[in-house]
């Protein structure tokens, strides 16, 4: 892949490629995309931004527009739009996620941490949404909830690692994989998860900021892939009652001149020191960090998953290494699609630095809490965020709060059909 300003400017002149999509990440990680055409792009575009947008877009407050300057090293050619390379791009401001991660990078330089996420997401063939002033209600449909031609009961659906006669979503995977590859993204594993119709990619273990990158690109590949046979792909962590949650899974190690800090020197431990220290500060922030890693009204909505989250090996665990200390890694369950990546993977990293910085024990028996909803996940944050110091000010804080508050407040005035049910005949 080409990496420098020079290699992609001259990649560019010599394919002849025509449109330039640069693509951002608003506060609350929605991917927005700008197309200017090819020609307009030079040296001075990777240093003082390739164009400016209107604050508001970044969900920001009012003022000047800022520039968006791109990051050579995330040149890609849009696979369905053989004409059109992408770039990833930072904001001029101070609020911007991708700067976020980037005062993180910068801030520790004693190791560097990798970071592959396990991301689920379902694929349905319509979605159809009933919203008024007065109700709310959403029904899907797919080719894999095949329903009997005798009796019209729905037929069993593909499970998760089923396979390829019953997994109906296989070819949009393959077709993820294919596009991920092309885009510079490591895809260590694709299959069928435990819901009908849902699905998991694996990504393999990058640094940090490009950790962040393959997710929104994976994000804006399966939504893609998914459209083009038709089909629409969705991140939200619940669409069902009757569905399992999707689920992001946080798999992190640390490095230093090509050493795994993670590996134990000594045997007999399956982490070490350092590795311990790094999960009791994730632990002894889990709540305040659920406002970053669960920040949807979606998030808290299966009360059995948040009993079960009680024991701690469900919340973090030390996987097995399959690669020797390449492998050693901790790994972090309390996480869904709905992240935004650049602030959750700085923050998940900042709170395992202040484990590290305060020498914190680790207590594998230690019976977990986790918030029952977004609006305990911030009340959390808001009398625990130290530990955010110098990466988060406290203005981009407050306006990720304030922004969270405003969904739950939007959530809580709209009337739901289950309430209807519930509460019609009393």
């Amino acid at each position: 892949m080409a990496s420098t300003v020079e290699d992609v400017l001259e990649r560019i002149n010599a394919d002849k490629y025509r449109w330039v999509d640069i693509q951002y990440t608003d506060v609350l990680g929605n991917l927005k995309t700008v197309t200017i055409p090819a020609k307009s792009l030079d040296t001075a575009s990777f240093r003082e931004g390739a164009i400016a947008v209107d604050r508001k877009s970044l969900l920001y407050e009012e003022g000047d527009h800022v520039a968006l300057i791109p990051d050579p090293s995330s040149f890609a050619v849009i696979p369905w739009e053989p004409s059109t390379v992408r770039f990833i791009a930072s904001a001029s401001a101070p609020l911007d996620p991708r700067s976020i991660l980037e005062k993180m990078v910068s801030k520790d330089q004693k190791q560097a941490f990798s970071i592959g996420s396990e991301i689920d997401f379902y694929i349905m063939d319509a979605m159809v949404t009933d919203a008024s002033k007065f109700s709310y209600g959403a029904y899907f449909d797919a080719r894999e909830l095949a329903v009997s031609q005798y009796d019209g009961r729905l037929e069993r659906p593909a499970r998760r690692f089923e396979t390829m006669n019953a997994d109906l979503g296989r070819a949009v995977r393959l077709q993820i994989g294919d596009y991920a590859d092309l885009c510079g993204v490591d895809v260590v594993a694709l299959h069928h998860e435990s819901g009908r119709l849902q699905h998991e990619i694996a990504l393999g273990r990058a640094p940090l900021l490009k950790a962040a990158d393959d997710f929104m690109t994976v994000k804006h590949l399966t939504k893609n892939s998914a459209m083009l046979v038709g089909a629409m792909a969705t991140f939200a962590p619940k669409i069902s009652d009757s569905e399992p949650m999707s689920e992001v899974h946080i798999n992190v190690s640390a490095w230093k001149e090509g050493e795994n800090k993670f590996l134990d020197a000594e045997e007999g431990k399956p982490l070490s020191q350092m590795g311990y220290y790094f999960l009791a500060g994730i632990v002894d922030h889990m709540r305040a960090l659920s406002a970053f890693l669960l920040p949807s009204t979606l998030s808290y909505k299966d009360l059995t998953r948040a009993e079960r989250l009680k024991a701690m090996g469900a919340v973090v665990r030390i996987p097995a290494p399959l690669k020797g200390e390449a492998d050693k890694r901790v790994e972090y369950r309390l996480a869904d699609p709905t992240i935004n990546p650049y602030i959750a993977y700085a923050a998940f990293v900042a709170a395992g630095l202040d484990g590290i910085s305060k020498k914190l024990s680790f207590d594998s028996k230690k019976e977990v809490v986790p918030p029952r909803s977004l609006a305990e996940s911030l009340s959390s944050l808001l009398s625990d965020h130290d530990f955010l110091k110098g990466i988060m000010s406290d203005d981009a804080l407050h306006t990720y709060i304030e922004l969270k508050e405003n969904d739950i407040n939007e959530v809580h005035s709209r009337l739901s059909g289950f309430e209807m049910t519930k509460y019609q005949n009393i």
